[in-house]
């Protein structure tokens, strides 16, 4: 398991590839895996100054489904 501040480094390296094309959303997720096998859910919302910030995340099974 690695720590949240692993976590958010990694998904605001990641963050440029993934933002919207839409201005106006105001939040969205994506997936990225972490080799070999731990895989993590990101959300993003915009902040006062139309910033993105992590908002949350989890730990998405990769056995389930």
């Amino acid at each position: 398991m690695y720590s949240e501040t692993q976590i958010k480094s990694i998904a605001d390296m990641l963050l440029p590839g993934f933002i919207p094309k839409d201005g106006q959303l105001k939040e969205f997720s994506f997936h990225f895996t972490i080799p070999p096998n731990h895989t993590y859910k990101v959300n993003y919302k915009k902040n006062h100054t139309d910033k993105w910030e992590l908002n949350s995340y989890e730990k998405v099974d990769s056995n389930a489904g």
